[in-house]
């Protein structure tokens, strides 16, 4: 006799709640609560820890980026990040990863810093809620992920949770949205996280729209610093350059206490080797830097210590001095590819100043003004440029960086906000009393 074909059933709604409840006990992120259900309409399904990629890139694309770390410090920092769900991009940075000037070797490590970002913030934090609730104050997790979702909005758009204890190890992590992190990255829109990134930090868990965005950073930061240097300086005072752009207009700087005042030479010092292998190829892409004292000799040296010696760079101290092109129409070009923030800001002011507007292909033409290459070629020749600059990216960072500053009370509570504020208060004085 021939078997009865089976039919298969269609899934009844009883079948479908006992398939989530095994799906529950497998992951108990997917439980559902109050919290996730005021989530409801992402489309991400909640305890998602990955995400797909949003842009494909070459597979060496950013290796510059690839800032390496010691062994056990990337396996300690990559276990950190895996217990955090829905994270789409991490980096780890501070004294806690990279050894900073100023501070006692034999005192306790530095607490370590991190920057997670998240398609959907809210999201984020509805899960980490569940997860990890002793991560924010009590009146923040008793008003939700909608509300801190709207305070992380403000200044600068990041969330920081500090003074937090991961398996025995203090870190401190700031959550941010991919959208609000790439706009920051590309446009310069408060620098408050784009100038985090112009120091070396270690990528835990990369992204590749984000590794884009931050390699036109990364550029943009190489622009400024050409534009603020002299014809000749030396490979030091680049690396100091570039780091000191984000604290331009940071009040934290001008406040004695909350900040060391030798803050940026003390990321740099013992990070030159980071640096230049962060930014040398970007270096040689928008050309223009050469030895000072003329071709430098690369017998016997091979890749890339050969090509970084080649441009000038090299010397063990960063002393090594380096020459950049001041030809006005290459400066004017540097400046017409700055990022759109600092680019407007300075185009505002030149206006004013020229009392004429910039005139751009497809304007119609009757329109009246300078060509646009001519507007920047007249602004580089101006002899206050760097100050215009510096008041420019002041304008930028000073408000997202005091409301951040002002923000710390609601995202850490009062009590962390004041032990965080003693640390910084504690570090201030040794560097006075070192520098004395």
């Amino acid at each position: 006799m021939q078997a009865l074909s089976t039919v298969q059933r269609p899934a009844t709604s009883s079948d479908i709640l006992k398939e989530a409840a095994s799906e529950r006990v497998k992951d108990p992120s997917k439980s559902v609560s109050p919290l996730q259900r005021q989530r409801a309409h992402f489309a991400q399904p909640l305890g998602r820890t990955t995400e797909a990629p949003a842009v494909r890139l070459p597979n060496r694309f950013g290796r510059n980026q690839e800032v390496p770390v010691a062994d056990e410090t990337r396996k300690l920092l990559e276990h950190i990040v895996a217990r955090f769900r829905n994270v789409r991009w991490a980096v780890a940075y501070g004294s806690g990863v990279f050894g900073q000037d100023g501070y006692d070797p034999k005192a306790p490590k530095p607490m370590i810093d991190f920057i997670f970002a998240t398609s959907h913030p809210s999201h984020f934090h509805a899960v980490n809620l569940q997860h990890n609730p002793s991560h924010y104050p009590a009146f923040a997790r008793w008003l939700g992920s909608d509300y801190i979702t709207r305070v992380q909005d403000w200044g600068a758009g990041i969330w920081y949770a500090t003074m937090v204890d991961v398996d025995g190890q203090l870190i401190k992590y700031g959550v941010i949205s991919t959208d609000t992190l790439c706009e920051d990255m590309m446009d310069w829109s408060t620098l408050y996280v784009a100038g985090r990134m112009h120091k070396p930090v270690r990528i835990i868990r990369p992204d590749a729209r984000i590794l884009l965005a931050n390699q036109i950073n990364l550029v943009s930061a190489l622009r400024v610093a050409l534009l603020m240097l002299p014809e000749e300086f030396t490979e030091v005072e680049l690396w100091e350059q570039i780091a000191g752009i984000s604290y331009a207009g940071d009040p934290r700087m001008s406040i004695p206490g909350a900040e060391n005042p030798q803050k940026v030479k003390n990321i740099v010092r013992p990070q030159i080797p980071r640096f230049r292998g962060l930014y040398f190829k970007l270096l040689r892409e928008i050309k223009g830097i050469s030895p000072a004292s003329g071709s430098a000799d690369v017998t016997g040296l091979s890749g890339d210590e050969a090509e970084w010696t080649a441009m000038g760079l090299g010397k063990e101290d960063g002393s090594g001095r380096l020459k950049q092109n001041i030809d006005i129409e290459y400066r004017a070009q540097l400046l017409k590819k700055l990022p759109r923030n600092l680019k407007k800001g300075l185009e505002r002011a030149f206006t004013q100043r020229f009392e004429t507007k910039v005139v751009r292909p497809g304007d119609p033409p009757t329109e009246k003004g300078m060509e646009e290459l001519d507007f920047w070629k007249k602004a580089v020749a101006e002899p206050d440029l760097r100050k215009v600059i510096d008041q420019e990216l002041k304008a930028i960072i000073s408000r997202p960086a005091t409301t951040q500053s002002l923000k710390g009370l609601l995202t850490a509570g009062l009590r962390k906000s004041i032990l965080y504020a003693a640390a910084k208060v504690g570090k201030w004085w040794k560097s006075k009393a070192k520098k004395a």
